[in-house]
């Protein structure tokens, strides 16, 4: 294992235990003190807040995360495509430790916040991750592209890598969806 894969793995578990620590110790703690009322939630209740609570903060996190590296980091933006991912790498890391913390609530508590389709969602974006930190499909990106056309000479072919991540990945989420839509729109036709 090269040393920047061994990186990527402390910081997704690092990641792992910061969100269940935040879970845990920080949320109801700080919930408390800027939400009197959160006493006053059932436990049910209390684990649905805790469990947002952290959502919330790993989507700041990381969508400042991504501001920085949209508007700041030279190797991405020069080139897009073939530019150097470490950042990128850094940020999947970090959400993949906090995908597998979630994972881990919800089964545990089940009863409050489990949902079938968020453990589909969870496992379907660690699938897609699963490509970017250890396939490597980013890091060899300069010898095989995604698409499967050729662009100077020597690069790879590789036609099944970008169909492979399509079905793997989007397909399911344009599925899922559409399915909860269809749902929404079913329970609010039943519920007039």
């Amino acid at each position: 294992m090269d040393p920047f894969s061994q990186l990527i793995l402390v910081i997704s578990v690092t990641s792992f235990f910061t969100f269940q620590w935040l879970f845990h110790r920080v949320s109801p703690w700080l919930s408390v003190r800027i939400s009197p009322g959160f006493l006053g939630l059932s436990d049910k209740q209390k684990v649905e807040w805790n469990s947002r609570t952290v959502s919330t903060f790993h989507a700041l996190l990381v969508g400042i995360f991504c501001l920085y590296i949209l508007f700041f980091d030279d190797a991405v933006n020069e080139d897009p495509v073939w530019g150097d991912p470490t950042l990128v790498k850094t940020n999947v890391a970090i959400t993949t430790g906090y995908l597998i913390s979630d994972l881990l609530l919800i089964f545990y508590y089940w009863k409050a916040i489990g949902d079938k389709f968020f453990v589909v969602h969870h496992l379907a974006a660690l699938y897609a991750y699963y490509y970017v930190l250890v396939s490597a499909l980013l890091p060899n990106s300069r010898t095989c592209r995604q698409d499967g056309k050729e662009t100077t000479k020597g690069e790879q072919l590789c036609p099944f890598s970008a169909g492979s991540y399509h079905c793997t990945y989007t397909l399911p989420k344009l599925f899922l969806n559409l399915y909860f839509l269809a749902c929404i729109q079913t329970h609010a036709f039943y519920t007039k």
